[in-house]
């Protein structure tokens, strides 16, 4: 009943737009149909006020301070335009641009029409942009799968045979990385271990990337980075019905229908359902394991956009979600095996309810607003790895009121508000009892300011009060400086505080015989995040290229360490010594001639935490890492081609993987190659793709320490660094109806 009034208080009223002129950006794809283009900029000639168009192509932008003034867009690939304001009577616009080989923008991209990805140049925070095209060009089934041709994420699995999938960025677990919909918390708490394979990837309109941490305005917990999706709306769809179907030769089958409608200008609605399932028993290794568990999952979510029209507008909606994981050795039966040691099973119920509400209004004067988010959600998770059972449930709220203005002219902006989040967690492990309740209210401000269109900046401060850990201070500041139109200069330091939630965080330490040692009383992770990147545009073969260098390190303060270094035992314990990542990246994107992108990556990690008082480098994690993307269209992508390739380096074992008459162990893994690609064919309606992952078929080997005595002292299928399931071959369909 408390969740429920409290959404009802502070459901009213999120707008974090101003007022003035607000329009779209198209692209004219044919003479009847037009389609939105992302991150391209507008502005007032002669100013900073500028904007990048969203997702959906729609901005908002202020006025300028006097009359007449020129509106200018730009986009690379497209013709600059330019409108002539007299005055701020036609305050809606549409802005159509036209292909063109002249560039120049603020915003650097990779391709002239719809692009796979942008970072755009206008955000003082480093923002890297996978648009809804960039995903379609592999199967993306899921939000863990959607990080495949992107060189900044990392995902990986967990263990050998729970199928749990974890990304990471600048080195360090996602759990570190802030992951949000649509500015609401998204994956954290219980839905660590599972959450980003819970996520359709059709549902997905684009993902933001940003290294480092955040906004002060979405909270604290933001370490490595923040990873936010923007979802498919109903007035951003032109199709009321999408279909999409996909099957692997693995016996993988998924389902997901979009039914979107608009009632008015007014009022729109969209239902999302998805449909996912494995049931035929694969063991590609012939260890009498699963390679992948069989699953069903079901998901379902409405949301409902609206907009009076006179200053108010929103969106609300509710998602259920509903799965069941079963795994293990092969000849293990639920109904027949549970609780003995017949065979060797998995088995882990996932159940999860939330209602979201976002409720805004714009005040007359320009650049000016207040608004609220709410969020609740009530999670549900039942697990059994073998003889050990973990139960979970988690009830959880999120608040946060923002009001928006700016001081002196529109060039200098500030965002002031307070946030609440309560979480209620009540977890079984075994016979023993974990259980708490976090409720933390907190005020923010955060300041950004332009300065002689080189210089920006973005200023943030926020004060919170844990239930349990007291007061706490975070410090946020990003700075960008163009050194021309073509350079740009970005740093950026802060503070970032979190709890962590041990068991779900770490879902492979279930898949091991080894003895788990928790102490009572663990500290909150605290860690300072810095760093810098320089981007550079200039031509090449005549076109565009790109090319981006950053640098990130992260101190931790305090630091859950899980210690997997004694082959008898997993210990949890605080930090006592040094834990820090450093995390160097470099890539490089081209068009060597039209419609043809080339990306190339290289990353660097040197993660080191103390373990038992020895400083070491972090266990299975590639300090060195590559990645190679080719891209081919024919025009209006009638066909499409893409194909991967990543390079994975050494990376230190753990010494405890001695087999069952403890031979010693290797002590770093050997690099391996993964290969991945997918062709397109576009008709009028429909889409039909082919494609390959793990083309060369590697596997790590022997994923699972001994697995002929699953209930012995020896058993382990948590040391994995590479992939466990071998090479798979996909079909699908996307098709769209009026």
């Amino acid at each position: 009943m408390r969740f429920f009034l409290l959404g009802l208080i502070l459901s009213f009223p999120l707008a974090s737009f101003s007022q003035g002129l607000q329009g779209k950006v198209m692209e004219q794809t044919s003479p009847n149909k037009s389609s939105p283009l992302t991150a391209a900029l507008v502005f007032w000639k002669g100013t900073t006020t500028s904007a990048l168009s969203e997702a959906d192509g729609k901005f908002r932008l202020a006025w300028p301070d006097s009359f007449p003034a020129k509106l200018i867009t730009r986009m690379i690939g497209y013709e600059t335009d330019t409108m002539l304001f007299s005055d701020s009577s036609r305050n809606t616009i549409v802005i159509a641009l036209r292909v063109s080989k002249a560039q120049g923008s603020d915003t650097v991209t990779v391709r002239g029409k719809q692009n796979d990805f942008s970072i755009p140049g206008y955000r003082p925070i480093n923002t890297e942009i996978i648009t809804n095209r960039g995903l379609q060009s592999a199967a993306c089934c899921n939000l863990s799968e959607s990080f495949e041709r992107n060189p900044s994420v990392d995902a990986a699995l967990t263990d050998a045979v729970s199928g749990a999938r974890k990304i990471q960025m600048l080195g360090l677990d996602g759990v570190y990385t802030q992951i949000l919909n649509e500015n609401l918390p998204l994956i954290r708490g219980l839905s660590a271990a599972y959450g980003i394979g819970q996520v359709p990837g059709t549902w997905i309109k684009s993902i933001l990337i940003t290294k480092g941490t955040g906004s002060v305005v979405n909270g604290y917990e933001s370490i490595s980075g923040q990873i936010n999706l923007d979802l498919l709306k109903p007035q951003q769809v032109e199709e009321r019905y999408f279909v999409n179907v996909y099957g692997n030769h693995q016996g993988r089958l998924e389902g997901n229908l979009h039914a979107a409608h608009n009632f008015s200008e007014k009022i729109g609605t969209m239902l999302f359902a998805h449909y996912s399932q494995l049931q035929v028993r694969n063991d590609m290794n012939n260890d009498g394991f699963l390679n992948m568990p069989l699953y069903r999952q079901y998901n379902v979510m409405n949301r409902w956009n609206w907009n009076s029209k006179k200053g108010f507008e929103g969106q609300f909606g509710i998602r259920v979600l509903d799965e069941d994981r079963q795994g293990g050795q092969t000849d293990f039966v639920r109904d027949r095996d549970y609780g003995t040691t017949n065979a060797y099973g998995i088995g882990i119920r996932t159940q999860q309810a939330e209602f979201y509400n976002k409720t805004g209004y714009v005040f007359q004067k320009p650049g000016t607003s207040i608004g609220t988010m709410f969020s609740a959600r009530y999670h549900k998770q039942g697990m059994f790895f073998g003889l050990r059972e973990y139960d979970g449930e988690q009830k959880s709220i999120y608040a946060n009121v923002i009001f928006q203005t700016y001081i002196n002219n529109t060039n200098h902006t500030f965002k002031a508000g307070s946030s609440y989040v309560l979480d209620d967690y009540s977890e079984m492990f075994r016979d023993s009892a974990f259980g708490r309740i976090e409720s933390v209210p907190g005020i923010f401000t955060e300041y950004t300011g332009n300065f002689q269109e080189r210089f920006s900046m973005v200023a943030g401060l926020r004060g919170d009060l844990h239930n349990k850990f007291g007061a706490f201070v975070t410090p946020r500041l990003h700075l960008k400086y163009n050194l021309t139109e073509k350079t740009i200069f970005r740093a950026s330091g802060g503070r970032g505080f979190r709890t962590a939630n041990i068991f779900v965080e770490n879902i492979g330490i279930f898949a091991s015989s080894r003895i788990l040692e928790i102490p009572a009383a663990l500290q909150p992770e605290i860690a300072w995040n810095y760093g810098g990147s320089f981007t550079h545009e200039f031509k090449l073969f005549k076109n565009d290229a790109i090319i981006n260098v950053d640098y990130f390190r992260t101190d931790f303060k305090n630091q859950v360490v899980i210690d997997i270094e004694d082959r008898t035992r997993i210990r949890f314990y605080n930090l006592n010594g040094l834990s820090f990542a450093n995390s160097a990246q470099a890539d490089f994107s081209c068009s060597p001639v039209e419609r043809f992108d080339i990306r190339l990556a290289y990353k660097w990690y040197d993660v080191r935490t103390t373990y038992s008082g020895e400083l070491k480098q972090r266990p299975l994690q590639a300090q060195h890492r590559a990645l190679l993307n080719l891209a081919y269209a024919l025009p209006f992508d009638r066909w499409k081609f893409d194909a991967t390739a990543k390079w994975f380096g050494p990376a230190r074992l753990p010494q405890v993987s001695a087999d069952a008459i403890n031979a010693p162990s290797p002590v770093s893994s050997d690099p391996y190659f993964l290969f991945s690609a997918q062709v397109t064919k576009k008709f009028r309606r429909f889409d039909i793709y082919l494609g390959s992952e793990n083309i060369a078929n590697f596997m790590q080997p022997n994923p699972i320490i001994d697995p002929a005595n699953p209930f012995g002292p020896d058993f382990d299928a948590s040391v994995i660094y590479a992939p466990v399931e071998g090479r798979v071959i996909y079909i699908g369909l996307r098709a769209s109806f009026k």
